[in-house]
């Protein structure tokens, strides 16, 4: 009978396999968040500083970030607001204080950053090395 040489080995190795993700999750979650960082639109700053990785786990890794980011990534659609409770809506206007019982905001366009940040920051990720780096630390 065959004996495989080198079996205990390749079973470590296969084993670290199963791991891969999470260090690639994290560098890729990482460069997400600075090419977001680098690509959204700034007005006061608050947006830009708010994207974070949220978590990182061995199948998924979260960026997440201020909930304003989905606005300004799709852009809103025109609406109208109306006061709750048959209240009136107070705000600042070109010509002083405005009282309105409704307002209809104009929507404006989206500026997509999203979507070109992930795709930015995979191409970046250097997976490959952190497979080869995990295949070797294994035997």
């Amino acid at each position: 009978m065959a004996q495989l040489q080198g079996a205990s080995e390749l079973k470590k190795r296969l084993a670290a396999m199963r791991l891969a993700w999470k260090p690639i999750g994290r560098q890729w979650g990482k460069l997400d968040v600075q090419e977001m960082r680098a690509h959204v639109p700034v007005k006061t700053g608050r947006l830009r500083k708010s994207f974070r990785v949220t978590s990182s786990t061995g199948k998924r890794v979260r960026v997440g970030g201020h909930f304003t980011a989905y606005f300004v990534d799709a852009g809103p659609k025109p609406h109208t607001i109306t006061a709750k409770h048959g209240g009136s809506l107070i705000f600042k206007g070109r010509r002083g204080t405005v009282f309105a019982r409704q307002v209809h905001s104009r929507g404006y366009r989206a500026r997509p950053f999203r979507q070109r940040a992930a795709e930015a920051a995979l191409d970046k990720t250097n997976m490959a090395q952190v497979v080869i780096d995990l295949w070797n630390k294994a035997a």
